[in-house]
């Protein structure tokens, strides 16, 4: 059975978006089973639950760049690596986007500049990050067809505590373009990548209230209030700073 546009705003009204949210998406298209119009009819259905004073943030992520000697960021062409409705949404619908090597982000609504506006040397998830100031404003997190370790969200929170496992570099050959003009790219990027397990929070979520969980089409859905995942995860972390760290993977991202 195909999946409509209806059935999904639907499926996201009852948990709980709405009307004017600020929210960020970590999806997979796959999991939500046939949907009519694949990736556009998802994203479409993200607007239309927002409404015009709404703010969509979706990760626009670009790995492959950190193990180029000489990366270049094109604010314009470089895709997303992290998905089929990212890149849709950074082509067809995002109004600005961030610029960092690695962990940019693509946004439409009346939120877009504000979020995706930051000085060039920033780390991926700091406080002055997008996602780092939607968690700021309480902002919400849709994991659809995703789970927990696909969550960025975490990141911020090992950012702000300074866990010793997450340090940075700068590639000093990096560089982005912008209406086809060359500058330095002073992103700072995860030195050593690493594996986590970040579900190991479920049950401290459901027990807490942070989280509300339902079915979209074939695909789980959770949505989590900001500023009460900042708090559950930080107390989770101050406890026990290493509880979500499986050791360093050169080969893997850090999402």
């Amino acid at each position: 059975m195909n999946v409509t546009r209806d059935e999904i705003v639907s499926g996201l009204r009852k948990l709980g978006l709405g009307s004017g949210d600020l929210v960020t998406l970590h999806s997979s298209l796959k999991s939500l089973g046939r949907v009519e119009g694949g990736a556009q009819t998802v994203i479409e259905a993200l607007t239309e639950t927002l409404g015009p004073q709404g703010t969509l943030l979706l990760p626009t992520f670009s790995f492959p760049l950190k193990s180029q000697e000489e990366p270049v960021f094109d604010v314009r062409e470089t895709p997303s690596c992290v998905g089929l409705i990212t890149e849709l949404f950074r082509r067809e619908y995002a109004t600005h986007r961030s610029i960092h090597l690695s962990h940019s982000y693509a946004a439409a609504g009346p939120l877009a500049q504000e979020l995706t506006a930051h000085r060039l040397d920033i780390t991926p998830c700091g406080e002055d990050s997008p996602l780092g100031k939607l968690m700021r404003r309480d902002g919400k997190i849709l994991l659809l067809g995703a789970g927990y370790n696909s969550c960025t969200a975490f990141h911020v929170v090992e950012e702000q505590l300074k866990v010793p496992y997450m340090t940075f570099e700068v590639k000093p050959k990096a560089k982005y373009r912008l209406d086809g003009e060359l500058f330095p790219l002073p992103s700072r990027i995860i030195a050593r990548t690493f594996s986590y397990d970040f579900t190991i929070m479920a049950n401290e979520f459901r027990a807490q209230g942070v989280i509300q969980e339902g079915k979209i089409g074939e695909a789980n859905a959770t949505l989590m209030s900001g500023g009460s995942f900042l708090e559950c995860v930080k107390r989770k972390l101050e406890n026990a700073p290493d509880c979500f760290f499986r050791g360093f993977n050169d080969k893997g991202a850090v999402r």
